[in-house]
């Protein structure tokens, strides 16, 4: 193999060891057609060659720096920079440089001349997917032939910038052995300029986050002009604005070795949007586009020139520490448990999905003891406990569901739009193929779970069958059992019992949910396709006229009580004239037909279980309360419903819906087939999934009735005043009181704390999708109401995610500050990297200027601090030593004390 070129072309630069990320994903985009200035680029080879006579010198400075002094590291990166200045360069290298120059744009052409920093790994190099290290280099704009060299040799020394430095010693990383590549592109007179993420870089979501101003693309990512931001839905293409001023933008200088030049905008255009929305859905097809050739979101920079023509001019990976990172949502989850619940609900919730999840993946990959334990977190932190609401914990449900290869790539899209996201979230899956050490390896994982998801196919309908046979027994031989009666122990007993043989079984409803998301989301593609309809309403008539499940039965049962209410003069009389309560007492004491008591009795004993909210373990089961029952036969006997209504309205939907695809796919009995079958199949797997609906809802019946005779005997041994203070409690607590592991004696007081915790989440605003950056308990989102001239908050963009208070410290010289500590929130009028020993001693940030985007937001965002950027007038309006509270997912900045 030949040694690597000191020098190569833009076509050459593909190995980012030798000429950095920066440029080797440059050339990538090249290769793939994206609209990239041409460039060619010095290799670390030549770094080599020139730092080779005074790389002792460096080691020497960098291995006895103060790391805790920012003077100190100034010093250093200022010695290394001399260093590179004057070593000496030979008239041979000198020409070779100057000739590719002349070849590759012409003698008076203008350059952007940029380093990219290569580490001893990839990971510690710039532009690196897991660190990016954005902005710690150096980039020199509008450069012409006769200063190409002297900026060349500062791109050599900006490994060893303030900020490089900083960065590195910050992360713990080491600045030895560092080679830095040079990139000398043809310079873009930018007239509209951009930054754009492929997703949401604070939550995640695949929200096309768009930041542009006008000139150049400097004055964007370094915070010096103002800036539009737009948000692009990418299921909906629905466009978010936030529209910024723009009074000012960057372009360059005319005056020979002027540098940038600030101009002003001229008026009509400041307050416009800067860009159109051809040309913000032209960025959204460019962001999908460049993120499928690299496979990972990406963080774009491009500029518009004068006649509208577009330029890439950069991509590097988003860094997501997902170890950080939570996703919340209460979609879906929210239909079983609603609003504010109890500790023991959601317990007994979280243990539902350990289990369930558990035994899909055994069953779905044929998983090994190992690999289930390894994910075993994941497994048990599925569902949140948030101000007293159950939440769906997105980044765990999906992992889980994401150590199956063939369900990462198969069934994610499915899952996120049953979910109810609006937009699919980027979470890092263990089945993906990037965690696995060799293509070889996830070939056999991927061939594994295939495999085992063709063996659950062939047996899921015999396997089903013996689940709902298994239930059936179970449930028989439960309610045999006289609850009220037994011990505590024995009680535990046949809990753990029962939900040992549900680990056993339970799984399949939600390989049924599988087949029900991939058979309605192909469904949905091809009547899309081959119809040009939105398929939803369509398909919502087809999936009617389906054989009747348990919970068809449930409903049934209580319209025929209805029927023969209204069939019945002295049933009717009394249903219409008497409360529910004196209903029942009538029909307990045998004051009514007697085959109409019995009757009510059969759809207490069959159906008991099926209620309102009825996985709420607070909430009585319909047999305890059976007056519940006489309210629903009130209000269905004040009606006309009955069941063969009931039976016709859904068949006639049917087929208005059939008769309506016979239309749209008239002429091709092909596709027509095709629909015909997946619908059938679809029919099929949504009545036994209703059918598993209604046995979960027993099964939590069952549990119900179990917590209620513990709760009586603690409250019979004086544990707290009510048996119903045992909802307080969670399922562990309950068990371990009796099996003495408990770590308190005093759950009354527990219980009480919990109570009053419980009316002031009753009070709080929840939100419904969230992500949290760090410490849950911190970075929850609070809602905001305050009057808008209320002088103690501020709004402005919340670009890291977490919730911080300290003290204001109004920093607009950062050379004139001695220290800050985490006590301080640094407000500046705008940051750049040189900030960045400010940014990382302080608690939080905010700042007037910037971006989600910005340096400041990426630092922010990096090292978890809490960041808030575009803050009007906040250095003149936060008064300097106040106490203020910064939220840096909502935006918000609270002056709480001056």
């Amino acid at each position: 193999m030949s040694a690597p070129l000191p020098l190569v072309s833009m076509t050459e630069a593909g190995d980012p060891s030798h000429v950095g990320q920066k440029f080797a994903r440059q050339q990538h985009l090249a290769r793939h057609g994206f609209p990239v200035p041409e460039f060619f680029c010095l290799t670390t080879t030549m770094f080599q060659e020139v730092a080779s006579p005074i790389l002792s010198a460096i080691e020497q400075l960098t291995s006895t720096v103060d790391r805790s002094s920012q003077q100190d590291i100034r010093r250093v990166a200022e010695e290394i920079e001399r260093l590179f200045v004057e070593v000496p360069l030979s008239a041979e290298r000198e020409a070779s440089i100057l000739d590719a120059f002349d070849r590759t744009f012409g003698a008076n052409a203008v350059v952007a001349v940029r380093a990219s920093v290569v580490g001893r790994a990839l990971g510690e190099s710039e532009d690196s997917e897991s660190d990016p290290f954005a902005g710690v280099s150096s980039t020199f704009l509008y450069v012409r032939r006769d200063a190409l060299l002297e900026r060349i040799r500062r791109c050599w020394a900006s490994a060893y910038t303030p900020e490089g430095l900083i960065y590195r010693l910050s992360q713990g990383r080491e600045v030895r052995g560092l080679t830095v590549a040079v990139g000398v592109q043809r310079m873009v007179p930018g007239r509209r300029s951009f930054v754009l993420f492929t997703c949401d870089p604070k939550t995640t979501e695949r929200k096309t986050l768009i930041v542009a101003g006008h000139g150049i693309g400097e004055g964007v990512v370094q915070e010096k002009v103002g800036v539009d931001h737009y948000f692009i839905h990418p299921q909906t293409g629905r466009i978010d604005r936030e529209l910024g001023h723009k009074a000012e933008m960057l372009c360059e200088n005319p005056e020979p070795g002027g540098g940038l030049l600030e101009q002003p905008v001229p008026e009509a255009l400041r307050d416009a949007p800067c860009l159109s929305d051809a040309e913000l859905q032209r960025l959204a097809t460019l962001a999908k586009d460049i993120e499928r050739t690299f496979g990972v979101p990406q963080d774009i920079e491009g500029t518009f020139t004068e006649d509208g023509t577009l330029h890439v001019l950069q991509s590097r990976p988003i860094a997501f520490d997902f170890r950080k990172i939570r996703v919340w949502g209460c979609g879906n989850v929210s239909e079983s448990f609603p609003g504010v619940t109890t500790p023991l609900t959601y317990s007994l919730a979280s243990h539902f999905y350990e289990v369930i999840f558990y035994d899909l993946q055994r069953r779905m990959w044929g998983a090994d003891a190992r690999t289930l334990h390894d994910h075993g977190p994941a497994f048990q932190n599925m569902l949140g406990f948030i101000d007293g609401r159950v939440y769906h914990s997105l980044s765990n449900l999906m992992h889980v569901n994401g150590i199956n290869p063939f369900l990462a790539i198969t069934s994610m899209r499915d899952l996120e739009d049953v979910l109810q996201l609006d937009a699919s979230l980027v979470i890092r899956l263990p089945g993906h193929r990037e965690s696995f050490p060799s293509t070889a390896s996830y070939a056999f994982a991927l061939g594994r779970s295939a495999a085992g998801a063709l063996a659950a196919t062939v047996s899921f309908q015999r396997d089903f069958e013996k689940y709902a046979a298994w239930w059936k027994q179970t449930l028989a031989g439960l309610r045999t059992l006289s609850l009220n009666r037994e011990d505590p122990l024995v009680l535990i007993h046949h809990f753990r019992q029962v939900w040992r043989e549900v680990g056993n079984w339970w799984g399949l409803t939600l390989i049924n949910h599988w087949y029900i998301n991939s058979f309605y989301g192909l469904a949905s593609r091809f009547l899309r396709k081959w119809t040009g309809e939105d398929p939803s309403v369509l398909l919502a008539g087809l999936l009617c006229g389906a054989k009747p499940d348990e919970g068809s039965h449930a409903l049934f049962s209580a319209v025929a009580l209805a029927e023969t209410v209204r069939a019945d003069a002295a049933l009717a009389k009394l249903f219409a004239a008497e409360e529910a309560e004196a209903v029942w007492r009538r029909i307990a004491s045998g004051e009514v037909a007697p085959a109409f008591a019995r009757a009510f009795r059969e759809h207490l004993s069959e159906y008991g279980d099926r209620g309102v909210q009825e996985l709420n373990v607070e909430r009585p089961n319909l047999r305890d309360t059976p007056w519940e029952l006489v309210r629903i036969v009130q209000s269905y006997a004040r009606t006309s419903v009955t069941r063969a209504e009931l039976r016709t309205s859904d068949a006639m939907r049917r087929n208005e819906a059939e008769a309506q695809l016979a239309v749209l796919l008239k002429g091709q009995p092909l596709r027509k087939l095709v629909v015909q079958q997946l619908l059938e199949r679809l029919r099929t797997v949504i009545g036994l999934r209703e059918d598993s609906r209604f046995w979960r809802g027993q099964l939590f019946g069952f549990s119900k009735s179990v917590f209620a005779a513990l709760g009586q005997r603690m409250a019979e041994r004086g544990v707290f005043d009510s048996p119903l203070d045992v909802h307080y409690l969670t399922m562990k607590e309950v068990f371990d009181h009796f099996e003495g592991r408990s770590v308190t004696r005093n759950l009354g007081e527990l219980v009480r704390l919990r109570r009053r915790e419980q009316q002031d989440n009753q009070e709080r605003q929840p939100p419904r999708d969230f992500t949290t950056v760090g410490s849950v308990a911190d970075g929850v989102p609070r809602a905001v109401e305050v009057a808008s001239d209320d002088a103690s908050l501020l709004k402005g963009l919340g670009s890291s995610a977490g919730i911080v208070e300290g003290f204001a410290r109004i920093v607009k010289d950062p050379g004139a500050v001695g220290s800050l500590c985490k006590d301080d929130i640094l407000i500046a009028k705008e940051t750049d990297p040189g900030w960045l020993f400010l940014m990382l001693a302080s608690g939080g940030i905010v700042v007037e200027r910037g971006s989600m985007l910005s340096h400041t937001a990426i630092a922010g965002r990096k090292f978890g601090i809490p960041t808030v950027v575009g803050v009007a007038h906040a250095t003149t309006r936060i008064p300097d030593g106040a106490r203020i509270r910064v939220d840096g997912s909502t935006g918000t900045v609270t002056v709480v004390s001056t």
